[in-house]
């Protein structure tokens, strides 16, 4: 492969191949009739040659602009994971806005149904170039989605999947693996016929799957690769906008004595972990396994002090900064896209935290 420090030029391709510009133009473009000999010719020689296209140059001469879309939760005090996103996505913008990329952010609160689908319905009128949407609510996504697809814009699902749609892509991190990563982690610091629960503080008008999906990732380890019987699963849903439904809730399943808790862990499926490891503190029960998502500020104080043991990072400015990236590279870059594209799942602990909130 040739390595040339100067951009290859279409005249250089077309020079090589012994065809006109205009050909090669047609073939990096796939438009207008060329031969078949004659395509794939050019196309070798464009491997060889590492020919890049000029997407700027192509813009600028175009007078082209786009205009994205994005919909996603508030990221307000009682949803801080959100904020992350927003940066990602803005991040993206000020790395390629000089292509005449513009992006209007609309924001729903995290349990409003009525207002995610309104916001969607805004955004299908609007008929942006590409959208990025966090599809909490899956019965609407599912309603509003064909709307893009008859406009032939391209949708990007960020944090959230559902499976069968017709995005071009997904963000996020892999659920199921998830899942079985935090039962991993707690499966070492356990010993037989630990009792172990799956707390899950979510709402009841909230869209779901993801939270559910990681624990059945979770309940798959234990049987997959371990004997359940010698140990006890419960899951316990609690109604994030009921706090006084999650004090309740703990202290009926985890408030006995010292002794009798020595042997249980918690996996918190999503980042609120945080509030139950201010209810262990403040029981005195820190020295139970715990297990959750995400670095919150709340969570990286509970983690740092060793209340919470593990945190599994879901990379959520990543996720938001990769959502546009995918959409730039499908529509300007031209680009083949994955259509799963899921972060790595990064664990962390007390020992290594700082090497994640100081970068």
């Amino acid at each position: 492969m040739e390595n040339n420090f100067t951009r290859v030029k279409i005249s250089d391709v077309a020079q090589k191949a012994g065809v006109s510009s205009g050909t090669v133009d047609r073939v990096i473009h796939n438009r207008g009739e060329v031969a078949i000999k004659t395509r794939e010719k050019v196309l070798k020689i464009i491997r060889e040659m590492n020919y890049e296209p000029d997407i700027l140059a192509s813009t600028l001469a175009s007078k082209k602009n786009y205009r994205f879309a994005s919909l996603i939760p508030e990221g307000d005090e009682a949803n801080l994971f959100w904020k992350s996103p927003a940066e990602g996505l803005e991040q993206a913008l000020n790395e390629i806005k000089h292509f005449g990329i513009t992006i209007d952010q609309h924001f729903f609160p995290y349990f409003d149904r009525n207002a995610f689908r309104k916001e969607l319905l805004t955004i299908a009128e609007s008929k942006p170039s590409g959208v990025v949407i966090a599809p909490v609510f899956s019965e609407q996504t599912k309603e509003i989605l064909p709307k893009f697809n008859q406009l032939g814009i391209p949708v990007v699902f960020l944090n959230t999947q559902i499976e069968n749609q017709n995005n071009i892509a997904f963000v996020g991190q892999e659920p199921g693996r998830s899942g079985m990563v935090a039962a991993k982690l707690l499966n070492y610091g356990l010993v037989q016929n630990a009792e172990i629960f799956i707390i899950n503080i979510i709402s009841q008008l909230g869209g779901n799957s993801h939270i559910l999906n990681r624990e059945k990732g979770f309940r798959d380890y234990f049987a997959l690769s371990h004997n359940p019987s010698h140990l006890k699963l419960k899951t316990i849903n609690i109604n994030v906008q009921e706090p006084e439904t999650l004090e309740s809730v703990l202290t009926q399943n985890l408030g006995g004595t010292e002794s009798g808790c020595r042997n249980k862990g918690i996996f918190v499926t999503n980042s609120k972990v945080f509030h139950i490891a201010q209810w262990l503190e403040k029981n005195n029960l820190s020295f139970i396994k715990l297990v959750g998502y995400d670095l919150l500020e709340q969570n990286q104080e509970y983690l740092k002090k060793g209340t919470i043991d593990f945190l599994i990072s879901q990379q959520p400015r990543e996720q938001g900064y990769k959502s546009i990236m995918t959409l730039f590279n499908h529509l300007l870059m031209k680009k083949q896209i994955n259509k799963d594209q899921f972060l790595p799942i990064d664990i962390i602990t007390k020992e290594n935290i700082d090497f994640y909130i100081n970068h």
